[in-house]
C-alpha cells in the first residue's frame, strides 16, 4: 500500500531570524531535521521552506515583490536568487546530516506565473523522486511571471498548490507560534488559539494577525490562512503547528494530537 503524502512548509519565520538579514535558528532546524528523519521512513514527504530573512529583506530592498518595473532591479534580483541558493544550502545540509534523504528543487527552474499566481508547473520529476523514497525539498522563490516579468512565489501558495496537485493526505504549516489565533499572540496576549476553523472563519481573522513587525513579502500569517483555505476547500486538511517546540510537528505528521489548529472545509 502506498504511503501517504504530507507537504510541509517549513515557516521562515521559524527557521531564521527575520528580523536579522541572513540569520538562521540553528537549533530549530536542527530540532525540526531529527523530527523528520523519524518521519520519513512511515509517510512520503514534500519540503517546502520559507526564505526567511535570506529572501524577504532583499526582495523588499529591491522591490521584487512589485514584479519588474526597471532594469536596475536585475542586479538586485541576481542578488536575491544567490542568497536563496545559500539559504537553500544551508538547510539541506543540516537535513542530510540527520538522515533526511532530500533531492532538492528551484521553483523558477519549473514553475510559471501570472499576475503573482501558478499558472502551470512541472511535477513529473516531484513524483518520480517520490516513488523512490526520496524527499522533494523547495523554497519560495522569484519566478518567471508572464504579465510581471516576474513574481515572488511565496512557500505558502507553493505548498498548497502542491498539495492539492499531488492529493496530500494533509498541508502543515509549521510556525513560530502555536497555530492560528483570534488576533496577533505577538502584539496581544489574551489572544485566543483556535484549535478547528473552516476556511471562512480563518480568513475572517487573516487580517487580524498581520503583525507588519518584520519585513514580509509574501502576506506574512494572512497568506498563510489564504492559501492554506484554498487547499482546504479542496479537500485537504491543513494544520498550522508551532514548529519551535519540540516534537509537535512529528507528531501532528503522524496523525497524534499536538496543541495546533486543524482547517478542514467543514467541522
Amino acid at each position: 500500500m502506498k504511503k501517504p503524502l504530507v507537504v510541509i512548509k517549513l515557516g521562515g519565520s521559524a527557521l531564521t531570524d527575520k528580523a536579522k538579514i541572513y540569520t538562521p535558528r540553528f537549533p530549530v532546524i536542527h530540532n525540526t531535521a531529527k523530527q523528520l528523519s523519524i518521519v520519513h521512513r512511515k509517510v512520503r514527504l514534500i519540503l517546502v521552506h520559507g526564505a526567511g530573512s535570506f529572501g524577504h529583506i532583499p526582495a523588499q530592498k529591491y522591490d521584487l515583490h512589485r514584479g519588474f518595473k526597471s532594469p536596475r532591479q536585475i542586479k538586485g534580483l541576481a542578488t536575491t536568487k544567490l542568497k536563496l541558493l545559500q539559504w537553500e544550502g544551508i538547510l539541506d545540509d543540516i537535513l542530510l546530516k540527520h538522515g533526511v534523504p532530500i533531492i532538492p528543487f528551484v521553483a523558477s527552474d519549473f514553475t510559471e506565473m501570472n499576475a503573482g499566481r501558478i499558472r502551470r508547473m512541472g511535477l513529473a520529476p516531484i513524483r518520480e523522486w517520490l516513488q523512490l523514497g526520496c524527499v522533494p525539498i523547495m523554497g519560495g522563490d522569484v519566478v518567471n511571471d508572464v504579465s510581471r516579468g516576474f513574481s515572488i512565489l511565496s512557500g505558502d501558495q507553493f505548498a498548497a498548490y502542491l498539495a492539492v496537485k499531488l492529493n496530500a493526505t494533509r498541508l502543515i504549516y509549521g510556525l513560530d507560534v502555536d497555530g492560528l489565533f483570534d488576533s496577533n499572540p505577538k502584539l496581544n496576549k489574551q489572544a485566543k488559539l483556535l484549535t478547528q476553523v473552516t476556511p471562512t472563519l480563518a480568513i475572517q481573522y487573516a487580517t487580524k494577525s498581520a503583525s507588519g513587525m518584520v519585513p514580509d513579502v509574501t502576506g506574512g500569517m494572512a497568506g498563510k490562512i489564504v492559501e492554506g483555505a484554498a487547499a482546504a476547500r479542496h479537500g485537504v486538511p491543513v494544520y498550522f503547528v508551532n514548529l519551535k517546540k519540540n516534537h509537535r510537528l512529528e507528531k501532528i505528521v503522524l496523525g497524534q494530537q499536538v496543541i495546533a489548529t486543524k482547517m478542514r472545509s467543514s467541522l
